[in-house]
């Protein structure tokens, strides 16, 4: 599944990223590949962060849509793929003197040339969720309470990514519905999951039930 996820991600990043930048010279590969590995990246953040939210949905109950364990495995492998694709695009441009970015940009929040404080977000976004799949992998060692809150920091991650996408791309005009559509679903997801999880209490308090 791993494979399946990466692959796909892979081809479609690409394929935004060359859409996205039809003018952009066969001279900076290097740039292409490492915004085609972002994308890609980016794609399977969101849908990492969907699935997540949607798993402890109260609406899932009622109406599943995969079996749990195959939700779960989906999830790792999601998880996996963000990080790989992430670490792909990071080196990428690392390498690339065209991107303005460099091996310390890449890898110390604050240090890169090119619009120093959007790819601060975004490295720092690498680290926090590199974290939250690392204590996933530790399981049992961090304990169930405190994997539950550092999980929850997953969601700031994708934050910190979309904001990093749109303030760091060039190409952000190009892409900017495919942002606003991403964002929308993630907002909607994690509010109407807040909200379906606090109705009953309401409605409860509003009858005066203990």
């Amino acid at each position: 599944m791993f494979v399946c996820v990466l692959a796909g991600a892979l081809g479609l990043g690409a394929l935004v990223a060359r859409l996205a930048s039809p003018a952009v010279h066969d001279r900076y590969l290097p740039w292409i590949l490492g915004r085609g590995l972002g994308l890609a990246a980016y794609l399977t953040l969101f849908s990492l962060t969907m699935l997540g939210l949607w798993y402890r949905h109260p609406l899932r109950v009622r109406h599943p849509v995969l079996h749990p364990e195959t939700t779960l495995r989906l999830h790792a492998a999601l998880a996996s793929a963000s990080v790989v694709l992430l670490t792909g695009h990071l080196v990428s441009l690392a390498s690339d003197s065209y991107a303005g970015v460099g091996w310390a940009g890449a890898l110390v929040p604050g240090r890169s040339a090119y619009r120093t404080v959007p790819v601060a977000i975004g490295v720092a976004s690498f680290w926090l969720l590199l974290g939250v799949v690392v204590s996933a992998r530790l399981g049992a060692r961090v304990g169930r309470l405190g994997w539950h809150h550092l999980h929850q920091l997953a969601l700031l991650a994708f934050c910190g990514a979309f904001v990093h996408g749109i303030e760091a791309g060039t190409d952000t005009a190009a892409l900017r519905v495919g942002y606003g559509l991403t964002g929308l679903a993630v907002v909607a997801l994690w509010w109407t999951s807040r909200t379906a999880t606090t109705a009953p209490h309401r409605e409860l308090e509003g009858t005066g039930a203990k």
